[in-house]
């Protein structure tokens, strides 16, 4: 028993292996992509397989929290992820689009396993969110590799998918609480998902602003790997609130102070993405009965909505300048605010229609 229970343990560890090489997978593909493509092209499939692996996110957990069977959607992470590397060789377009599937997949399942094993800790949900965006700048660093890259890359998940089995998937479960006193934490579940909007608009926007320093973006995606991974087990020693509070102001006032300073950039990433296992946990705990959908809204959904905001401007640079205005930081926050209202409005509406 004992055993099994430190077999089960692991299952962050792994999930995290296996999101990092699925985050590497994506930005592999759409960067060779966009080195044999026009710019229309490259945007069009960009924005696809962020629709399909972060929008796609939502479906899928509420899917899984409706099947309550973790194996089956496991299994599915684990073929479809492989079946995007071997598509590469017919369709590269086909391979965005199922590397987008198998990336929502990998989020929700993933996440939902880390949920059902993280003893109300936030240490081990940083194991599994931090190798992702690392994994993703060096499949973009990758772009145009040959084929040892898709080699290594399939008998990766061939091994972890051995591991994870072998480590036995814990059995779905909520907890036991009535679904009516679901509604009392509506407000909770707001402001922690427009805490993650804000947190995600202001990471794309340093993430495009880095593109101006040689090696900028595998600066920061190295920071906010770090950031994660120690953030979940810092907060589990400082407290989770405090630990919030202290991150943002200081990855705000790094930001504000060292928009010139490729470094202080990376600090400031560093302390804002370190909260990134902390609002996981508390979605699951704002969501216990529901956990693939507190992963889907911590992980998918949020990233969506802040980039409603740079998706709709051209001149993208301009906003990271003028974010030190107090009336532009107001209408940022005042637009995502009103979404994130919107999305919380749909999702207790679902529930509602649930319930009867």
């Amino acid at each position: 028993m004992t055993n099994d229970i430190q077999l089960k343990q692991m299952q962050p560890v792994y999930w995290g292996l296996l999101h990092g090489i699925n985050d590497l997978v994506a930005g592999w593909l759409l960067a060779t992509y966009t080195l044999t493509q026009d710019y229309n092209s490259s945007f069009l499939y960009i924005s696809l397989y962020a629709i399909i692996a972060f929008g796609g996110q939502v479906p899928v957990g509420f899917w899984l929290d409706k099947r309550k069977d973790i194996r089956d959607f496991a299994l599915f992470s684990l073929i479809s992820l492989p079946i995007a590397v071997l598509s590469f060789f017919i369709s590269i377009e086909v391979a965005i689009i199922i590397s987008g599937i198998a990336s929502a997949f990998v989020h929700v399942t993933g996440g939902t396993v880390c949920l059902q094993v993280h003893q109300n800790k936030a240490g081990p949900l940083g194991l599994f969110t931090a190798p992702g965006v690392l994994g993703l700048t060096v499949g973009g660093v990758l772009g145009g590799a040959g084929l040892l890259l898709p080699s290594m890359l399939m008998l990766s998940i061939l091994v972890l998918s051995i591991l994870i089995f072998r480590a036995r998937l814990p059995q779905y479960k909520s907890a036991e609480k009535k679904q009516s006193e679901l509604d009392s934490h509506d407000l909770a579940m707001l402001l922690i998902l427009l805490f993650m909007c804000f947190r995600s608009f202001l990471f794309d926007v340093v993430n495009y602003v880095a593109e101006n320093y040689e090696n900028g973006i595998l600066y920061l995606g190295i920071s906010a790997f770090l950031g994660k991974i120690m953030g979940g087990f810092i907060a589990d020693k400082m407290g989770v609130k405090k630990f919030i509070y202290i991150t943002l102001i200081t990855a705000l006032l790094l930001f504000q102070f060292g928009k010139e300073n490729i470094y202080m950039l990376c600090a400031g990433i560093a302390f804002l993405q370190s909260s990134v296992p902390v609002t996981l946990l508390m979605m699951g705990q704002s969501l216990p009965l529901h956990p693939a959908s507190a992963s889907s809204f911590s992980l998918g959904l949020s990233i969506v909505l802040a980039g409603l905001p740079l998706f709709l401007v051209t001149d993208k640079k301009q906003i990271f300048d003028n974010f030190d205005k107090a009336g532009f930081s107001a209408l940022v926050f005042a637009v995502l605010l009103l979404v994130a209202i919107v999305a919380m409005r749909f999702y207790t509406t679902w529930l509602e229609r649930k319930r009867e």
